[in-house]
């Protein structure tokens, strides 16, 4: 058996950089998977759009899992839920076997993202802030390695499926690492007084409505940042004439800002007030995308990858004031809930985007992303002097 702490430690990164790595290349390949298919655009929507919501309803579920089973068994069938799904993906033509497989994937990411997360919380207890940075940023880090494979498998001529062929064996690996791997015991039985404990922590953390009023903020930034995550490819590529791998590329750089903004923004976060920093981050996000889409050349795509920067703190903060409005034990439960609600905040907005794109063309449906974000910019300022209220109050 696997003991060593910091085998296991990289072993969780790697974990979180393949659900980096799975999100960014879903993004990445849109344009040569519509082509591979002959599929419309909201059709091709349909695969971000499915992965989605098995992501993210699995974000929330696999916190009960990790609860009652343990870290090393849900990571385990996370890798190889991942592995097997996208390994499949290049031995399939039919569209909706396809779609089958990247729902499954998505279940296996959504508890990669979990069993990550709390496997860290449970090796570090007492240095935990600084570790599960360095997994986030890990996960930038797998999202620029997927973008630029993905632009440079499709410059040599292979086919959109072979990124997630080699993302396959890596994820099996780690799969199989964790069945070895005895780390992150279960924290708790599965009985009836643990389920209602459960439920009374659910029912603290939905009762408090500032959350609830933040988890609103969460669902419109985060959706924001999904949806520009899975468009940008294939808005460039078919809007404003970029080729696919260059596309790509702008991705990749999109996903070098984020990683390097959440940098800054985890050592500004115990210097400014959060609040400040959302807000700051909200006006970036919508004036980048804004300016991005009505510029052309290479100023539209310095300001889309801009968006990189402005989306690179906005979950990292949004938990932390969360964590001032609630008690510490639901605080896991919180991250749970915000991931869902952020996933299901993308899901939404992309679906949305790539049906009305069939009527008005992708161009003018894009409005609707800088849409959510002005909306997310106007109900955090709103709402921004009782959050800064609750932040004040608590321990800095």
């Amino acid at each position: 058996m696997i003991r060593n702490k910091h085998a296991i430690l990289g072993m969780t990164f790697v974990s979180l950089g393949l659900l980096g790595a799975l999100l960014s290349a879903i993004g990445a390949s849109l344009p040569a998977l519509q082509k591979f298919f002959s599929a419309t655009i909201e059709q091709t929507a349909l695969v971000t759009v499915i992965f989605q919501l098995s992501y993210s309803v699995f974000c929330f579920l696999g916190g009960f899992l990790t609860d009652f089973f343990g870290k090393s068994k849900v990571l385990t069938v996370g890798g190889i839920l991942y592995g097997t799904c996208t390994l499949l993906l290049g031995t399939i033509a039919a569209f909706d076997r396809t779609l089958l497989l990247f729902a499954i994937s998505g279940i296996g990411g959504g508890l990669l993202f979990i069993g990550a997360n709390t496997m860290i919380v449970q090796l570090f207890p007492d240095n935990r802030g600084k570790y599960l940075n360095l997994l986030h940023l890990c996960f930038a880090i797998g999202s620029v390695a997927a973008s630029l494979l993905v632009s440079a498998f499709i410059s040599a001529g292979y086919g959109w499926s072979r990124v997630f062929e080699l993302l396959g064996l890596v994820a099996l690996a780690t799969g199989f690492f964790f069945v070895f791997a005895p780390a992150g015991a279960p924290t708790e039985k599965f009985d009836g007084t643990t389920l209602k404990r459960l439920f009374n922590k659910y029912k603290l953390m939905l009762g408090n409505r500032l959350f609830l009023k933040l988890l609103v903020a969460n669902t419109l930034a985060i959706g924001t940042q999904f949806g520009t995550i899975y468009l940008l490819v294939l808005f460039l590529n078919k809007t404003r004439g970029l080729p696919h791998s260059s596309a790509s590329i702008v991705l990749a750089t999109y996903f070098v800002l984020l990683g390097t903004g959440r940098i800054i923004c985890s050592s500004l976060i115990s210097r400014y007030p959060i609040t400040k920093i959302v807000t700051f981050l909200l006006v970036l996000l919508f004036t980048s995308l804004s300016l991005g889409w009505l510029t052309r050349g290479p100023v539209s795509i310095l300001f889309f990858t801009v968006t990189g920067l402005a989306s690179s703190g906005l979950m990292p903060s949004l938990l932390a004031l969360a964590s001032h409005m609630l008690p510490k034990e639901v605080t896991g439960l919180a991250l749970g809930i915000m991931s869902m609600f952020g996933g299901l905040g993308g899901m939404g907005i992309t679906k949305f985007v790539s049906w009305i794109a069939n009527g008005v063309g992708l161009n003018t449906s894009f409005l609707a992303l800088i849409f959510l974000s002005l909306t997310a910019l106007i109900y955090f300022t709103a709402m921004k002097k009782k959050f800064a209220a609750v932040e004040g109050r608590a321990p800095r």
